[in-house]
């Protein structure tokens, strides 16, 4: 059986799945970013998750930065903007 491919962005992805992303990237997932285009040809950032039944790529709010690199934005980025998840983070979540 093939599993579902969707995209999701990381603000409106379940708790449980924004667990599940706190426990695939314990360090964070700023060396795990992809980048991709959309249709209209702008990049985009996500990194992949896996479950059971479905591939996810979970979009990451980035900005732009002087150097014309990309940053992880930390105004939308729910776990304290530098990608890193730590201890604290877990008090949210139901396992």
């Amino acid at each position: 059986m093939d599993k579902k491919r969707v995209i999701k962005s990381l603000e409106t992805i379940s708790d449980e799945l924004k667990l599940k992303v706190k426990k695939s990237y314990p360090d964070g997932f700023d060396g795990n970013l992809i980048r991709l285009m959309n249709a209209k040809k702008e990049p985009f950032f996500c990194i992949p998750l896996e479950t059971e039944d479905t591939n996810y790529l979970i979009k990451v709010a980035v900005t732009k930065n002087s150097d014309g690199d990309y940053e992880l934005d930390e105004d939308e980025n729910e776990f304290g903007g530098d990608g890193v998840i730590g201890p604290d983070d877990y008090d949210d979540f139901d396992e």
